[in-house]
């Protein structure tokens, strides 16, 4: 029998040949991946990008306790909130631009001042409603002196077909009784009462309307006296755009295709 010598190697690629090979093909790769990073639209990467947050978040939020970036006042700025959100064609930002000054003259001839605010963001146009004009402190119940100002928005808002979501928010002092166990449940009342008076009274279509309810963990200021806790008990009604609308749908239907 023929018996190898020692330092014989099999046939073949040495072994130290093939690991090199491989190193240079994930390198290759490597390099290859940053430069369709450094190609990649930032159109398409911001939709990829608000897609994956969303779906990894739940589209809600996270539930630490923080200080929302409130929206610049366009009576501030002197800005349309067109101007903020280049995304828009240019039909709609007419259309959103009507909404705003819409809402405004509302709140101008009817001296509603100091009860509601207007503001916009990425998301669309906020109407804010303070709680001193809409409820009693602990209570969800809708007073009586309310009605012709949410009638007024509410028709408004009724005249385009932008769906809406009403928020009820808090400020961080703690509420216990038989009826609202905590600020939850006292911001999704008063959020599910609204939302029923423009769908029941202002004939509003339900399909258009959601709902949520953020407690005392989405203050627009810091809760440090009793002038921004009155700030922070409100209730919105966001008007939102068409872009973010379809950034949330593409989120559901992420969501839905992992169930």
């Amino acid at each position: 029998m023929v018996k190898r010598k020692p330092n014989e190697q099999p046939a073949g690629l040495p072994i130290w040949l093939q690991t090199y090979g491989d190193m240079v093909t994930l390198v290759l790769t490597f390099f290859v991946a940053l430069y369709a990073m450094s190609s990649l639209d930032q159109h398409k990467y911001d939709q990829m990008s608000n897609s994956l947050r969303m779906a990894l978040s739940g589209g809600a939020g996270n539930g630490n306790i923080g200080v929302l970036k409130s929206g610049k006042s366009i009576v501030e700025t002197g800005l349309a909130p067109v101007t903020s959100n280049p995304r828009m064609g240019e039909a709609e930002a007419q259309a959103w631009q009507n909404m705003y000054s819409s809402v405004k003259s509302v709140i101008d001839q009817n001296n509603f001042h100091g009860r509601v605010e207007v503001s916009y963001s990425e998301y669309g146009i906020t109407i804010s409603f303070k709680e001193k004009s809409f409820f009693q402190i602990g209570s969800a119940d809708i007073l009586r002196e309310a009605y012709s100002l949410l009638n007024e928005v509410g028709t408004t808002i009724n005249k385009q077909t932008y769906p809406i979501r009403v928020e009820g928010h808090t400020c961080d002092l703690p509420i216990s009784n038989s009826r609202y166990p905590s600020n939850w449940e006292l911001s999704v009342m008063r959020a599910v009462n609204v939302a029923k008076y423009l769908i029941e009274s202002v004939k509003m279509a339900p399909d258009r309307v959601a709902v949520a309810g953020y407690g005392q963990y989405r203050p627009i200021v810091p809760n440090t006296n009793e002038e921004n806790r009155a700030r922070n008990r409100r209730v919105d009604i966001i008007i939102i755009n068409s872009f973010y609308n379809h950034q949330e749908g593409q989120s559901r239907g992420i969501q839905n295709g992992k169930q």
